[in-house]
């Protein structure tokens, strides 16, 4: 594919790369964001950060804040499925913000982009509660696909502190054994929530938990997949590639 953006900075080599209209950001090799100007659908884990928000009626989801932008592959999906009034995302790394609002342009679909560290943005914030939080903090200078931040209690009960009654967290692990071995995972973790899903797909090892404020079933989110035009496109059925399982 070729090169249409490059940038090295602090020992990290940062490239865009073009394979036809699609555009994909990479970090020391390792692909941290794909983007299509018309595509909702990657086939792979960004799809799956914001598919636990069709647990419930995707109307409630008001608020969403993004931690760890990347190059925003997300931002389109939201805008046309869910549609929130404010959408906030957080990003540490300068190169990959400048891509989101320079190269991929996520600032026409409606998102407040901060350049800066998510935890201490959000220990820091002092506003209202969110709807939806997509927690995917992974670290650009490794090339290895494992966690920045440690998914402990204290993070944990951060995230939760700042979503509302009804609300979604979505967390992405490098893998299941990452998520199967960090406090994530364990019976404590559901303290405040009453569901609890791995998203995975046949592209990629990462395990994407979602924890639900309110009760729900893996059934819902397929229901309303179907039910959506957007989402029954040819180009999106050949794409969309997920697997889901209720854990508690």
């Amino acid at each position: 594919m070729p090169v249409v953006w490059q940038q090295s900075r602090d020992g990290v080599r940062y490239e865009v790369r073009r394979s036809g209209q699609t555009l994909c950001l990479f970090a020391n090799g390792v692909q941290h964001s794909e983007f299509h100007p018309r595509r909702l659908l990657t086939g792979s884990v960004w799809d799956l950060l914001w598919l636990p928000a069709l647990l419930h009626d995707p109307t409630r989801y008001r608020r969403v804040l993004i931690l760890g932008l990347g190059g925003g592959s997300l931002v389109p999906a939201i805008r046309a499925l869910i549609d929130p009034e404010v959408m906030i995302a957080v990003e540490l790394d300068a190169p990959h913000l400048e891509v989101a609002r320079e190269v991929f342009k996520v600032g026409e679909y409606g998102v407040e982009t901060f350049l800066g560290d998510a935890q201490s943005w959000l220990r820091d914030y002092r506003g209202e509660p969110f709807d939806l939080i997509i927690e995917d903090l992974f670290a650009p200078s490794n090339e290895q696909v494992s966690r920045a931040v440690p998914a402990d209690d204290a993070w944990r009960d951060c995230l939760a502190a700042n979503l509302s009654a009804q609300g979604t967290l979505v967390m992405n692990f490098g893998d299941w054994a990452e998520y199967r071995d960090s406090p994530a995972a364990t019976r404590k973790a559901l303290k405040g929530f009453a569901s609890r899903f791995r998203l995975s797909c046949s592209d990629c090892h990462n395990a994407v938990i979602a924890f639900t404020r309110d009760k729900a079933r893996s059934i819902h989110l397929r229901r309303r997949i179907a039910t959506i035009k957007k989402l029954n496109t040819r180009d999106a059925l050949a794409r969309l590639d997920y697997h889901i399982r209720q854990l508690d």
